[in-house]
């Protein structure tokens, strides 16, 4: 059985935290010895700092979700610090302008990103960390995906982008259960290739 190690985000997260059924990460698990470390609404800073506590040796292989480069590191979350799923979520704008209404505290936020946030400066740094997560990663059997439009962002080997599953959105890892076996059997086809 091949040892897995998952890191990422919400797209890569155990969803059964907090909601049933079984999304791609917990199907991949029926096949192979799965560690997952994936953290919904995690930064690309907390997706690499996953892979630095890991011991990597330990896995044959590694996929790594990667997120937004419109979220901002924080260490505790306004609306989600004690959600079960997403209690270790960064900032992002859609998130709190979601919870605006019932949440008036967080109206300097979304002016902050309204009014100063650059998104091109956001970009740069995101692309930074992949780019110091693919050093890292040289020389070891990887599957980098994501669930967003990945357009101007740094270009993994072996990556594969889901955003088009979009229009099958869902309750487990974002999506219904056709695009969630679609996921395992695209991540499996790599994973189970050597």
């Amino acid at each position: 059985m091949k040892k897995v190690l998952i890191c990422g985000d919400s797209f890569s997260a155990d969803w059964t935290v907090k909601y049933s059924g079984q999304g791609w990460p917990n199907q991949l698990a029926r096949l192979a010895d799965v560690t997952n470390l994936s953290q919904a609404g995690c930064g690309e800073y907390k997706i690499y700092l996953q892979l630095v506590g890991a011991d990597l040796n330990s896995y044959d292989w590694i996929v790594v979700s990667h997120t937004s480069p419109n979220r901002i590191y924080t260490t505790r979350h306004p609306v989600h610090h004690g959600d079960a799923l997403h209690h270790n979520s960064d900032l992002i704008y859609t998130d709190l302008e979601e919870h605006v209404k019932d949440r008036p505290d967080l109206k300097p936020i979304l002016q902050f990103y309204r009014e100063y946030f650059d998104l091109d400066h956001a970009a740069f740094v995101h692309n930074l960390i992949c780019e110091r997560i693919d050093r890292m990663l040289t020389g070891r059997q990887v599957v980098h995906i994501t669930n967003l439009p990945w357009d101007g962002l740094y270009q993994f080997d072996n990556m594969l982008n889901f955003s088009l599953l979009n229009r099958q959105r869902g309750q487990m890892n974002h999506y219904n259960a056709r695009a969630n076996s679609e996921v395992f059997d695209r991540v499996w086809d790599r994973i189970n290739v050597a």
